[in-house]
């Protein structure tokens, strides 16, 4: 896979590699994503005295981060946040990146059969036929992807007509409305199906999760969102107008966001909505 090769050609850079985590998203970075021979050993507060090795990688308590340094970090969990401040806190001057990060390191959102491909990894948790069943908002992702790949060529117009028809029959069959005219970044995903809209002139970063029952849309003056990398949003949230979410946030559930200002690193929740977490005291 390209995401492999890319993602290891990059680390050759660094001597001494460790991945904090020990849970599944650990466990398939090196299955899928990662070579083992490049990791030195793993931090995990919670299972290092339950599991003491992962591909026979060593796991070990944070507090070892301190005795052996490492050159770079890989965060491979879902509490990327929480672990990015307690590196801060630890005061270890080394570097880190969330796993996903890795993805986008020849990434320019131009190619869209690419940013599909990051959009199933993000998605995937299982064959994809399981997939299929489980997760059927995923042909949301696939018919946009396509129509939008197959537009851009008069020879395959024919093409983005099919795709155009089956993006909005699967988007009224599973009540996601996203126009062909947003724009998103690889790794988006739906965490469900059900009561997801979106203006077209909505922008979206790389690696936006979002819950059902969510807006993004505009204001009464026409201004739309702009969301950054890595966000999060959560059930029932509304995020309208001149909003700006910037990079590694999360939105809690049932939040309304009007022409709201947020930072990066941060949690934000509430109606209205206010900035709950600053996650960093620096920026990364």
């Amino acid at each position: 896979m390209f995401i492999k090769k890319e993602i290891n050609t990059y680390l050759k850079k660094y001597n001494k590699i460790v991945i904090w985590g020990a849970g599944g998203l650990a466990k398939t970075s090196l299955k899928y994503w990662l070579s083992k021979n490049c990791i030195v050993y793993i931090v995990d507060d919670y299972l290092h005295n339950k599991e003491h090795k992962i591909n026979q990688i060593p796991i070990f308590h944070s507090s070892y981060l301190k005795k052996n340094k490492p050159d770079l970090i890989i965060v491979c969990s879902s509490a990327y946040l929480d672990i990015f401040n307690k590196i801060q806190k630890m005061n270890i001057k080394t570097q880190y990146k969330y796993i996903y990060e890795l993805f986008l390191l020849n990434n320019d959102n131009k190619s869209e059969l690419k940013n599909l491909y990051i959009d199933l990894l993000a998605t995937k948790n299982s064959n994809i036929l399981k997939l299929i069943i489980l997760k059927p908002q995923i042909f949301v992702n696939i018919t946009y992807r396509l129509s939008k790949y197959f537009k851009k060529n008069i020879l395959t117009f024919p093409f983005y007509l099919i795709f155009y028809l089956m993006h909005y029959f699967v988007c009224a069959i599973l009540s996601i409305q996203l126009p062909l005219n947003v724009k998103a970044g690889p790794g988006l995903v739906f965490a469900h199906p059900g009561t997801i809209i979106f203006t077209g002139k909505a922008v979206l970063g790389s690696f936006v999760t979002i819950y059902h029952c969510c807006t993004v849309g505009t204001n009464l003056k026409g201004g739309s969102p702009k969301i950054g990398n890595f966000v999060t949003i959560f059930s029932g949230s509304h995020i309208l107008g001149q909003t700006e979410i910037r990079d590694f946030s999360i939105i809690g559930a049932l939040s309304l966001l009007l022409d709201f200002k947020g930072k990066s690193y941060t949690t934000i929740a509430g109606i209205p909505a206010k900035t709950k977490k600053q996650y960093l005291n620096l920026k990364k």
